[in-house]
């Protein structure tokens, strides 16, 4: 909260089509949410490396070796940050290590919700 202003969880997009990340925004921001897009993943790295960013997400139009390489990067400094990796289909999970998300608007919102308010843990417990 700044100046008595809460602003929303902050998203970062990342996704290959113009269209799709415009509406996706548009849906995010309507849901609350503070939304930062990407569309080369050397920008998505630098902007997920931040502290202020909540959840990494990353649409379907992302080739899956551009995936990976981004998924393994910002989990050597971010480690926990929750990663959301939207599928074409209903039957189709990622295979790179992000949680999987039907491309659906109602899916992403309760996908956010839980990436969200899930308690993450800093470091395994002994």
């Amino acid at each position: 909260m700044t100046g008595g202003i809460y602003m929303g969880p902050c998203i970062l997009s990342m996704g290959c089509d113009r269209n799709l990340m415009i509406a996706r925004t548009l849906l995010l921001k309507n849901a609350g949410y503070v939304v930062d897009e990407a569309y080369k993943r050397v920008a998505a790295l630098s902007r997920a490396q931040c502290d202020s960013v909540d959840v990494l997400l990353i649409c379907h139009t992302v080739p899956k070796s551009q995936r990976r390489w981004l998924i393994v990067n910002v989990r050597e400094k971010r480690r926990f940050l929750p990663i959301l990796g939207l599928t074409p289909g209903i039957n189709e999970l990622p295979d790179d290590g992000c949680i999987g998300v039907q491309n659906d608007p109602e899916e992403l919102l309760n996908a956010l919700k839980l990436a969200i308010t899930f308690p993450r843990v800093s470091k395994p417990a002994s």
